[in-house]
């Protein structure tokens, strides 16, 4: 059996970038990933991108993003026998972390999906600056291409952060709406699919497709990020609390909380919002299937 042969990389100490216009034959394999992080952005023709769970086809204002270690196994699509792409190498800034938590596909990959009429244009200018500034001669010029990078990551977030997930259906969006309206409300699922005109299985596989969670763990997630803000915000009880986000037991709701969170409301309460960061930051992260309740 013939082995395939590794992409070979050389890590980088900020970033290194660069424009192919590829056809078939072209393909990476790093089944360790890289030590850096590697955003690539398709801007013509189509990239396949494949993990253990799955294959997806990445087409034109459509971004991958790997985290270090992650196994990098793409190339071009062949249905569509060309790719257009822009890819960089990078190692984040001290202060990129909470512009890094995009939504996964299915297939575990970061990814989204930009809204030609809003971020694709502005997100495709920056890199096009990050490439531009990059080839010159200025001792300065990774300096601006980070900066250039800084921007397309901040429209990523915008583009993350305005849709639910990477979720196109306005079926999926109104259900996702309904719920991040309507905490209090307990949790049904087939109410939700009839209001979005869908059967109950095609709504949690449309549902959990596009935004990377199924409907009661995107609940869940809504559900805690608004007790952060209560918690911090006012003088409420937990037990009131809980209730202001759905939980008549406030018991079951500190330790769900707890699970979400990494810890208890009152000690998330009475630290300081400084060390509270990267708790929050864990409610923007794709449920798995331990969130199950």
């Amino acid at each position: 059996m013939v082995s395939r042969p590794q992409t070979p990389h050389i890590p980088v100490a900020q970033l290194f970038c660069d424009q192919f216009h590829v056809g078939l034959s072209y393909t990476n394999w790093r089944p360790r990933g890289s030590e850096d992080w590697l955003l690539i952005y398709t801007d013509g023709g189509a990239g396949q991108f494949s993990t253990r769970l799955g294959t997806i086809t990445a087409r034109q204002g459509e971004v991958v993003l790997y985290a270090p270690g992650e196994l990098q196994d793409y190339g071009t699509s062949p249905a569509a026998g060309h790719w257009d792409l822009t890819w960089v190498h990078f190692r984040p800034r001290q202060h990129w972390g909470n512009w890094l938590h995009w939504p996964r596909h299915e297939n575990g990959l970061h990814y989204l999906r930009l809204d030609p009429e809003d971020s694709q244009e502005p997100f495709r200018a920056a890199l096009g600056r990050m490439l531009e500034v990059s080839r010159r001669s200025m001792s300065s010029a990774l300096d601006f291409a980070a900066n250039a990078l800084e921007e397309a990551l901040l429209w990523g977030t915008v583009a993350a952060s305005g849709t639910v997930g990477v979720a196109q259906d306005e079926r999926v969006r109104q259900v996702a709406d309904h719920l991040s309206a309507h905490l209090r409300e307990p949790f049904r699922l087939e109410k939700l699919a009839m209001r979005s005109g869908l059967s109950i299985s095609r709504l949690a596989h449309l549902f959990k497709e596009q935004t990377g969670s199924t409907p009661q763990q995107f609940l869940e997630q809504r559900r805690m990020q608004h007790a952060c803000h209560l918690l911090r915000l006012t003088g409420l009880s937990v037990a009131e609390v809980a209730r202001e986000v759905g939980y008549d037991d406030p018991f079951y709701f500190s330790n769900r909380f707890r699970r979400k969170v990494g810890q208890r409301p009152l000690r998330f309460r009475h630290q300081p919002i400084t060390e509270n960061t990267r708790a929050v930051e864990r409610l923007q992260e794709p449920a798995n299937a331990s969130d199950s309740l």
